[in-house]
This record gives structure tokens, sequence and C-alpha cells, in this order.
């Protein structure tokens, strides 16, 4: 029987050791204060219970300028009335996959607590799937239930649900837990119409049934499942794993549990403090950080739809109290467009207009690397960033850079509590660590790179159905099981670990290993460079050839200002030749992830478009 005491970390690691291990923080996660690994409904209210938050707001949703607030009492009768309705109506038991395809709303937290209550498992969908995307993901899991936006419905899931095994449909609007009425919600409606005329009542292949109607007639009930947090799934979550390839996390009720009881005492939040959910909760770094964060830890999210601009942002935080403080989560692109917008106004006229500065203590960075240019200019107007790494394979949180005491800019940061890590050869985990992160093997440093490889109660369960895909991604080694993150880096003589860049993005020139994530920190310092992406394209002399895509800074135009030759030159001199790119390439915008993540292969997949059709571009 699984049990924390199978998770002990060997107290020699040199990050409990060396000097940057936050005072008072426990090494093991056994020891955390009130821990206790328990399905993740019971983990809630046990949090209710301890913080004495019941009647406390947990959910703001901002829908415009207006917000609705909700109670964490109010939303546990919500879910029980959510997960009444799926387990007397729709027959949905534990282990029934119940798909819910919604943005960041009160709307979504329902749906989900409400599979927790009835141990049923939550999946996560983006809502900007197109058809065939979500067949493929509907299809993987074999969901029984389609939690959607109305607005959605005639976009995709009306032409690909008969080809599921989804039997009940569940459509869902903004403002269905919306309680104010009158002029104030006919404004609201004008801005965020109904589509429910769009979704037919029946069809043939499955029942559809409003969410509204649901809340307003149902009566919740007790209903006892027997769950196991060590062996049950949870969640189910689409990733890309650590091949790129579309496949779904299985993460028990332990591994979301265990990891926000790691995460707790690293981060010393406290109750009622604000945090920002503006990152996806389909997406594990929002579901746990955010969602499951603010109802473990009693603090209170507010929650957007899609990304806000900067100017609502700061504009609702400044209308809220928060004596508690207020935490941003996000990803690089947030952070900088947030800065971007504060140089474009002036710093002083944006502090004399809003108060955001005053009121965020914490910023936390994760989804993809942290370049010093975006990192100095927030840091020097808002607060330290604080970068975490993870997966969605590890729920996701692995390490955080200490929020108090001494830590380090452009790494990792430390393994929290429960978690270890080490760095395995990248070609063959058999042969056993390069570096484990104890004195006795001493390889520290970038000469002895490698695959950081993690273990934890947080590694996840496994990929549904890739058996071949779980062997391949998780080893046992020393009595652990060890997740092979893909992502290549070395560990320093304090615990630290850097990225060197994804095992998949590595290119190679002429022999030499080139990491995208190194050349785009380089480019990123010159003066008229705004973002910059870096991926390789095949090449016949060199075998692969670095290509740059380029926005540039405000004021600044391609070809007027500086061309591509001009910045290829510059990139010779500031970094070895077989380094810089050889091919540059203006764009006006970055594809990006609704997680903020650059998408390199959407760059990549134009310029291997053009070589199919004998016009590859010529360096």
């Amino acid at each position: 029987m699984t049990s924390l005491d199978d998770f002990l970390v060997d107290e020699k690691k040199v990050w409990f050791t060396g000097g940057y291990w936050p005072e008072g923080v426990t090494h093991q996660l056994k020891d955390v204060e009130g821990i206790d690994i328990v399905p993740l409904w019971d983990a809630f209210i046990k949090a209710a219970d301890d913080y004495d938050i019941w009647d406390q707001t947990i959910c703001i949703s901002v829908l415009g300028t207006y917000m609705e607030k909700v109670t964490l009492r109010t939303l546990f009768d919500l879910a029980k009335k959510f997960g009444t309705f799926l387990y007397d109506k729709l027959g949905i038991r534990k282990g029934d996959v119940v798909a819910i395809d919604l943005p960041n709303s009160i709307n979504f937290v329902v749906a989900y607590m409400g599979c927790q209550y009835i141990g049923a498992i939550a999946q996560g969908i983006n809502p900007t799937y197109r058809p065939m995307e979500l067949l493929h993901s509907l299809t993987m899991t074999d969901a029984k239930v389609f939690v959607m936006m109305d607005a959605l419905y005639i976009a995709g899931p009306n032409s690909i649900l008969q080809k599921t095994k989804v039997h009940s449909v569940i459509s869902t609007n903004l403002l269905d837990f919306v309680t104010v009425t009158g002029d104030i919600f006919d404004s609201l409606r004008a801005t965020i119409p109904s589509f429910q005329d769009k979704v037919p009542d029946e069809a043939d292949q499955y029942k559809i049934y409003r969410m509204k109607k649901i809340i307003e007639e149902t009566e919740s009930r007790d209903i006892t499942v027997d769950i196991d947090p060590w062996i049950d799934p949870a969640v189910f979550l689409m990733t890309g794993g650590t091949t790129g390839l579309p496949k779904v996390a299985m993460l028990s009720h332990a591994n979301c549990v265990s990891n926000l009881y790691m995460i707790k005492p690293w981060t010393n939040l406290e109750k009622n403090m604000i945090t920002i959910g503006s990152i996806p909760f389909f997406h594990s770094f929002g579901m746990t950080c955010v969602m499951n964060g603010a109802l473990a830890l009693g603090m209170v999210m507010l929650l957007f739809p899609r990304p806000p601009t900067d100017d609502i942002l700061s504009d609702i935080i400044t209308k809220l109290d928060a004596p508690k403080g207020v935490m941003y989560t996000g990803v690089e692109m947030l952070f900088k467009r947030l800065t971007d917008y504060v140089e474009e106004m002036g710093e002083e006229e944006y502090k004399k207009k809003y108060d955001f500065h005053k009121k965020l203590k914490y910023a936390t960075q994760g989804a993809g690397p942290l370049h010093d240019y975006v990192r100095i200019p927030f840091e020097k107007i808002f607060c330290p960033i604080r970068v975490g790494y993870g997966l969605t394979e590890t729920s996701p949180v692995v390490s955080i850079n200490p929020f108090w005491g001494p830590s380090k800019d452009g790494k990792l940061g430390l393994p929290i509590p429960g978690a270890d890590w080490a760095i395995f050869p990248s070609d063959d985990f058999d042969k056993g660590p390069i570096c484990d992160g104890t004195p006795e093997m001493n390889n520290f440093g970038v000469e002895n790179t490698g695959e950081i490889c993690i273990a934890g109660p947080q590694i996840m369960l496994g990929y549904l159905g890739e058996q071949k895909e779980l062997e391949d991604n998780i080893k046992m080694w020393n009595g652990q099981r060890w997740l092979l993150s893909g992502d290549i880096g070395f560990m320093d003589e304090h615990g630290f670990v850097e990225i060197r860049d994804r095992k998949k993005s590595l290119i190679k020139v002429s022999g030499h290993s080139v990491f995208p994530k190194e050349v785009e920190d380089l480019m990123g310092h010159h003066e008229m460079v705004d973002e910059v992406a870096v991926a390789g394209l095949p090449d016949e002399k060199t075998g692969e050839s670095v290509k740059a895509w380029v926005t540039l800074k405000k004021g600044f135009k391609a070809d007027k200002d500086i061309t591509s030759e001009q910045l290829k030159e510059w990139c010779v001199e500031n970094m070895a030749k077989w380094k810089a790119p050889r091919l540059i390439e203006f764009v006006r915008k970055m594809p990006v992830s609704m997680t903020g993540k650059v998408q390199r292969r959407e760059l990549q997949e134009k310029d291997f478009d053009k070589m199919e059709k004998g016009k590859a571009i010529k360096g």
C-alpha cells in the first residue's frame, strides 16, 4: 500500500545543505503540517474547515467590468447539485469521464468539483480546439458527458459528437451563475449573448441538458463513493507529453492533493489573498496553481474567461480590496504585455492611475522559459517573479525558486518538499544518473548536461492506453518511479537546475548542440528585438540550420530600421558562429497557445511546406 514514507528524499541532497533552502520549510512531504492524502473533494472540505472559510468569497468571475462573487459554501452547494444530477439522472459513476470544454468561469469550477464529488474523472478540454482535435480528445478518453459553452456548439461539437461515446451534452452560458438582474444584467447580455437557441433540445445519439436548469431543479443529496486516492484517477489532461504527440495524462487524487501540500509550505501564501486566474484551468498549471490552490489554501480566485487586457486587469485589481495582497500566476507573455503596457503609458502615469504595483506581492511563472528581457523590466515596476517548473505529468509543480531568502535568477528553483530530481544521460537512462544531487557524486555544472528526471508522489499514473509510451517515459531507478521529462539541463552545486532546452528542440549544427532558448535569450538583448522564437530547419551541409523568427519593438520597422542581414551580423558578433541564426524572418506576431507558449512548430511547418515545394529559404 502506497504511503508518504515511500517518497522520502535523501537528506544529503545539496539543495537541503547548500544554503538556499528556505528557512522553516520542511524537507520531507510527510512532515508538512496537516497533510492528509485523501480524495480531492475531501481535501477541499478539510481546507474549508481548517481555514474556516465556508462563508468567504472564493470565486470572483470578471465579466467585462462586472464582478460576480461566490462564497465557498455556495460553490460547494452548486457542485453537489451538479454531481447529484450526473449520478442520479445520467448514471455517471466513479471512473466515468466528464469532458469540460469551458473557459475559466464559475461554470468550470462547478463542473470540476461536481465530478470530484461523485468520483467521476474530469477531463479538461481546450475551448479553442477545432472539430478534429475535439473528436480526437473525446475518442481517446471515451467521455460519456460533454459540458460546453453554448456558443461553441455550432463551431464543431454538433458535427463530431455523434462519432463519440458521449451520451449526454450539458450546455451552459457565462451568465448562468450571475445573480444580478435588471439593467445590469441586460447590459451583460448585450456583450455576452446566449446561444442556447442554437443548441437543440435533443439529438439522435445523445441527450442535451441546460446547466442553469440542472442547478435550479436538482436537489443535492449525500453520495458516498469509495475512492483510493493513490489508484483512482481524478483528472485526465491532454498533453504533448515528452515526445510532442497528443496523449492523455492520468492524474490520481493523490497526485493532485500531494502537489498542493508540496506547494503549501513553500509559498507561504495566506487565506484571502487574491490569485489571478487568467491561465486556463484545462491546463495543469491553471488547474493546480490557481483553482485547486485557491480551494485548498483559502485564497480567492479571480476568474477571467480569456486573458484580460492590461488596462482591465489593472483597473479590476485597483477596485478590489486586497489586504493580503495579490498573486499573479502566469506565463511569460502575460508579464511582458503588462510591462509593455506600463512602459507605453509611462510608469509614473500608470502608478497614479492604478495601484496594482502596490497590491502585487507574488508573481510566479511557468509553462515555458522566462527570459531576462521580460523578467528584469517587470521586476523593476512590480515584484520579483519566481520561476516554477513542472509538466502536466507532474501535476504539475516540481520546483519553484524560493519566495524568501536567497534565490538564483535564470534557474528552475529548488525541488519542493517531496520532489526529487537528477540528471540522467539523455540517450540511456539505464546507465544511471550523471548527477543525483549528492555531494559524493559531485558531477555538477554545464559539462554534466543530460535529461532532467523527476521522482515524487505527484508523478502521474501514466498515459491512458499508452503502455509503450509509459515504459519509455517512466522508469524505475533506486526503488523510485522516475519521469523522463524530455528537458535537457544540468544541476549546480546548490541543487538548482538550469534548462538548456527540450530534448526534441535541440538543433544539431555540424555536430554542435544549439539550444534554442539560449539563442532566444541572447537575441532578446538587442535594442530593437521584442520577441524571438528559434528552431532548426534541415540543411544539406550542416544537418540543420538555426532559424529565428523575430518581432520588433514598437516604433521599429523591419528593413527600414534594421534588416535581417544586419541582425544576423549582430548575432555573429555576439555568439558563436554555429549558434548564430543562418536565417532570420521578421513576423508581425508570434503564434501562441492558450497557455502562452510560443508555437515554434507552427512557424517551422510553414518553412517545411516551402521546402517540400522546392522553395527552401537560403541563408
